[in-house]
């Protein structure tokens, strides 16, 4: 059965980790993806270097690259050079989407700008990932998610504890769901392009996503011209929506708005039935929220986690553990709904990876394959666009190609 995106091609301008991303899912949903590198190569090949990662988790294979850029092809360029800027434009005349995430003014140094390659393919949809979006102050200031999604858009302002040093994002959240906006928005180009028969251009940022992420205080400081701030666990309005920790320091969350839906299963579930007419309304509850934190603090305390997990589930609670990334990777929840598949790499053999989010039964994804070496397919991509060996041979020479 075909995917959703059999017989696209797309040509990937791209580095890091935000447009890389869309571009993984991209081909994992059948198009045909071609990832442009610089002669130099893309900086996260050299993730081991950065000091980011311990050297003692390089396991012999670059697992960063490899999820960010599996399921697709990868050709080296010179953009410097006019011989390579005419290879790109060749291509991108046969393609159906062009994705970058570089800065404006990057790409029109380079003749990859929308006006010059929407000239070249009318059909073509456009989408460049900015860090803070195409116009104003922010459009040519570099960007990366720990800045853009995550610190200036408010989220981190958020986060924590109050009077706590801030918290730094983690691992790429901002990239990695920015990368699913955009696929999102190329789709819809894609869908409207079947309808006029004209491609656009399509622009989402690092910036614009975080803003919706933290949408709830964002748009509450537009009605109220003021802010939530840092809530702490321990003051929160309802006793049944906050953190706690069991005896084992492992920490679990409730989130339970209706309380007087879920407040006798609590009640049954630490075995203090009389609780439930000590404090009989959703009013009672929340006036004494903080008092009610310490009581069910106290008891949590008695026992470890897998203790209360088999209590909260008998009694219909609604609430979650505080997996750590290896308890997720054993999770039955994560097996068996596949968001964790095994496919083959051509050097290194099974690898697992993290199935794409979003998931079509009618047209299912397409079998990863491993992310390319560098300049992996250049030649194979150049006979494509019908340049003949003694042309690869010439582009070599003059290094418009490694």
């Amino acid at each position: 059965m075909a995917s959703a995106l059999d017989g696209i091609k797309v040509v990937e301008l791209s580095t890091w980790f935000a447009g890389p991303t869309c571009g993984m899912w991209m081909g994992e949903h059948g198009a045909d993806v071609v990832r442009v590198e610089p002669v130099e190569g893309d900086p996260l090949r050299a993730i081991y270097s950065s000091g980011v990662l311990p050297a003692e988790l390089n396991i012999g294979y670059n697992w960063m690259w490899e999820m960010a850029n599996r399921s697709k092809r990868c050709i080296t360029l010179d953009l410097k050079q006019e011989e390579s800027r005419k290879i790109m434009h060749k291509m991108v005349g046969q393609a159906d989407v062009f994705l970058a995430n570089l800065r404006p003014s990057t790409l029109k140094r380079a003749r990859m700008d929308y006006d010059t390659l929407s000239k070249i393919n009318p059909r073509l949809v456009y989408c460049n990932i900015t860090g803070y979006g195409s116009k104003g102050p922010g459009a040519d200031w570099q960007a990366f998610d720990e800045t853009a999604f995550w610190t200036r858009s408010g989220i981190m302002s958020t986060m924590g504890e109050p009077g706590t040093p801030a918290v730094p994002l983690r691992g790429a959240m901002g990239d990695n769901t920015t990368g699913i906006f955009a696929l999102g928005a190329i789709s819809l180009a894609l869908y409207s392009r079947e309808k006029t028969g004209k491609g656009q251009l399509v622009e989402c940022s690092l910036y614009g996503n975080g803003m919706w992420v933290a949408g709830i205080d964002v748009q509450g400081a537009l009605v109220y011209n003021m802010e939530l701030g840092r809530q702490s666990r321990l003051t929160q309005g309802n006793p049944l929506y906050t953190t706690y920790a069991a005896k084992d320091d492992k920490w679990f969350m409730f989130q339970m708005l209706q309380t007087d839906r879920f407040w006798p299963g609590v009640c049954q579930a630490v075995g203090k039935p009389d609780w439930e007419s000590k404090y009989p309304t959703h009013a009672d509850r929340c006036k004494n929220s903080a008092a009610l934190i310490k009581l069910l603090d106290a008891e949590f305390a008695r026992q470890p986690r897998e203790y209360w997990a088999p209590r909260f589930d008998e009694n219909g609670l609604i609430w979650a553990p505080a997996q750590t990334p290896t308890e997720v990777i054993r999770d039955p929840v994560a097996l068996e709904n596949g968001y964790i598949i095994e496919y083959e790499h051509f050097n290194y053999g099974k690898l697992k990876g993290i199935r794409c989010p979003i998931q079509l039964k009618g047209t299912p994804e397409r079998t990863p394959f491993g992310a390319p070496e560098f300049g992996q397919h250049t030649e194979e991509v150049l006979l494509e666009l019908g340049y003949s060996w003694e042309d690869i041979g010439s582009f070599k020479e003059r290094k418009v190609i490694l």
